[in-house]
C-alpha cells in the first residue's frame, strides 16, 4: 500500500472517528445506581424527609392499591403496605430496591425523569409492583429516586436480581432509544414552551438538543442523527413575537447570579473543544468560561456565545432551561461588563457595601410595569445558593435593559437563507 493510499485511509478514520464523537456528545448521558440494601424500607422516609425539605418532589406513586384513593397519606402507610406485600416472601432478607436514575445536568426535566423511571421499572419486571418515584433537585444534577419492593406483588416470590446491574442499564439504553420521531415531537412542544421572543431563540433551544434545522417556504424540517424527522409550521411564532414579556424576576436572579459567581469563577472566554480518538482535541467555533460552565451544571443556565468568521465573540444569549425562559444577553448583562475580570468583593469600598445594604432593604417595594415585584427575586437567589441571608456587594442596583441589541435573527436568518444551510452554532 503506497504512502498516499495509507493518508487517504487515516484521513477516513479520523473522520470517522471525529463524527462517532459528535454522535455520542449528542446522546443523553443517563446513569443508574443501585443503592445499600435494606431489611427496611428506610428509603421511604429519606425521599419524603428531601420532600418537607423542599428538595424533593413526590412525582409519581403506583400499584398501591386502595392506598391510592385516600388523599394526605403518611409516608407510614407506604412503608406498610410494602412490608405486607414483602412479608409473602420469608426468604426475601432484603425486600426494598432503591435506585437512582441521574440525568447529566440540569436540561432533563423531572417530567422526563419520571417517565423514564416509570418504562425503566416496566423493562426490570417491576411496572405491576408498588413503588414511589421522588425527583430530588439539590445536586448539580437532576435524578429521580425509586423505591419499591423486590418481592412479586402477585405471586409472592422474589422478583430476580440475576445480573441486575447489567440489565438495569440495557433496560435504560432501550429506553433512551426509544423512537426518534417521536422524541422530536416531544423536544419541540417542549420548546415551544419557554418563554421567548424571535425565531433564532426558539430555533437556539432546538439546537442545544442536538437538532440541526433547514428552512424552507415557511416549513421547518427538524434534522438529528442524519435523518429528517419531522416538519413544522412556523406561522405560531408571529403571536409569539407579538406577546412576548420578558420575565422580569427571572432576569434580576441571573443578574444576581451573574454578580456572585464571577468572583468565584473566570468569566474569560475560551474556545470550546471536543475530544478525538488517542487523547486529541478538535477546537469547536463555540466559547465557553468557567463562570458559563457552572451556571449550567448548577443552575441549567446555558450561555451561548455568538460570533463570527473567527473572530471574537461580539453577543450572547441565555437558555434558561430550569424556568423556560430565552434571554438576549444586553437583557441581563453587557457583553464587556460579564466578561471583565472582577476583583474580589472583599477589597470594594464600604460605602459600596452600605449602598449595597439601601438597595436590598427597599428593593421589595420596586414594582415593574406589570405590577410584580421586580427585585425581590434577587434575595430569594442568593438563600437558594449559599443558605444565608446576604449577598456580595455591587456596585449599583440591578438594571434591567429590555432594548434590543443586534437582531440576531435578522443577521444570522439571512445569512443561512443565503447559504441554503443548516446554522453552525457559531452564536
Amino acid at each position: 500500500m503506497s504512502s498516499s493510499d495509507q493518508r487517504i485511509i487515516g484521513s477516513i478514520v479520523v473522520g470517522l472517528s471525529y463524527s462517532i464523537a459528535q454522535l455520542l456528545n449528542e446522546i443523553l448521558i443517563m446513569i443508574v445506581k443501585f443503592l445499600s440494601k435494606s431489611k427496611t424500607f428506610k428509603g421511604v422516609r429519606y425521599n419524603t424527609n428531601k420532600v418537607d425539605k423542599n428538595k424533593g418532589e413526590l412525582m409519581k406513586t403506583s400499584g398501591f392499591g386502595p392506598l391510592e384513593g385516600i388523599s394526605d397519606l403518611k409516608p407510614q402507610d407506604y412503608i406498610n403496605y410494602l412490608n405486607m406485600v414483602s412479608s409473602r416472601s420469608k426468604r426475601t432478607k432484603y425486600p426494598q430496591l432503591h435506585a437512582v436514575i441521574s440525568a447529566k445536568g440540569k436540561e432533563t426535566s423531572k417530567e422526563e425523569l419520571t417517565s423514564i423511571a416509570s418504562v425503566w421499572l416496566d423493562k426490570m419486571g417491576y411496572g405491576n409492583q408498588p413503588y414511589l418515584i421522588i425527583f430530588h433537585k439539590d445536586t448539580c444534577n437532576n435524578h429521580v429516586h425509586i423505591v419499591t419492593t423486590r418481592v412479586d406483588k402477585c405471586s409472592g416470590k422474589k422478583i430476580s436480581s440475576a445480573f441486575e446491574h447489567i440489565r438495569a442499564m440495557t433496560a435504560i439504553n432501550k429506553v433512551m432509544k426509544q423512537d426518534p420521531v417521536q422524541m422530536a415531537k416531544n423536544d419541540v412542544e417542549k420548546a415551544r414552551g419557554y418563554n421567548f421572543q424571535t425565531k433564532a431563540q426558539f430555533m437556539m433551544i432546538l439546537e442545544s438538543k442536538g437538532y440541526t434545522w433547514v428552512e424552507e417556504k415557511g416549513k421547518l424540517q427538524l434534522i438529528k442523527f442524519g435523518r429528517n424527522l419531522m416538519e413544522m409550521d412556523l406561522d405560531f411564532l408571529k403571536e409569539r413575537k407579538a406577546t412576548y414579556q420578558i420575565n422580569h424576576g427571572r432576569a434580576s436572579q441571573i443578574t444576581a447570579f451573574f454578580y456572585k459567581f464571577r468572583e468565584q469563577y473566570s468569566a474569560s472566554l475560551r474556545a470550546e473543544t471536543v475530544a478525538l480518538p488517542g487523547g486529541l482535541e478538535k477546537q469547536k467555533e463555540t466559547y465557553t468560561s468557567d463562570l458559563a460552565i457552572h451556571l449550567k451544571e448548577k443552575f441549567g443556565i446555558q450561555l451561548l456565545f455568538h460570533s463570527a468568521d473567527g473572530k471574537a465573540p461580539y453577543g450572547y444569549s441565555i437558555l434558561d432551561h430550569a424556568e423556560g425562559n430565552v434571554f438576549k444577553g444586553g437583557e441581563i448583562m453587557d457583553i464587556q461588563d460579564l466578561i471583565i475580570e472582577r476583583v474580589n468583593a472583599s477589597v470594594l469600598s464600604t460605602s459600596l457595601i452600605e449602598n449595597f445594604q439601601v438597595i436590598e432593604l427597599s428593593n421589595t417595594e420596586l414594582v415593574s410595569e406589570s405590577g410584580s415585584t421586580t427585585h425581590q427575586f434577587i434575595n430569594s437567589s442568593v438563600q437558594s445558593v449559599n443558605g444565608d441571608v446576604g449577598f456580595d456587594p455591587f456596585d449599583q442596583p440591578v438594571q434591567i435593559s429590555i432594548s434590543d441589541d443586534i437582531d440576531d435573527e435578522q443577521i444570522h436568518g439571512r445569512n443561512r437563507h443565503r447559504k441554503r444551510q443548516a446554522r453552525t452554532n457559531t452564536r
